[in-house]
């Protein structure tokens, strides 16, 4: 746990990452967000990306929710180029 909180002190993400994550990032199908670890640090923004403003919070452990007006969507990386953007990886992916 100790090394985990110091993880979230230090972790951070400039708007340049935050979009690559999102671009790496595939929509969740109900139920697939359990396959993902969940870390207790989290970012939250802003960004806009296919022509709408959406608000962010991307869990370290390469989940996050994208909300824009009425839509939400769930979203992880399973994808190596994540690993440096996140803390975690889900489980069996930790940048293979």
């Amino acid at each position: 746990m100790a090394s985990e909180e110091a993880a979230c002190r230090t972790w951070s993400l400039d708007k340049q990452q935050v979009a690559s994550l999102f671009q790496l990032s595939t929509r969740l199908r109900e139920g697939q967000l359990h396959d993902y670890d969940w870390l207790p640090c989290s970012i939250k923004g802003q960004a806009q990306a296919e022509g709408k403003v959406w608000e962010f919070e991307i869990n370290a452990a390469a989940t996050s929710i994208w909300r824009s007006g009425d839509e939400t969507r769930l979203m992880g990386c399973a994808q190596a180029a994540c690993a440096p953007l996140v803390i975690l990886m889900m489980p069996g992916r930790q940048g293979d």
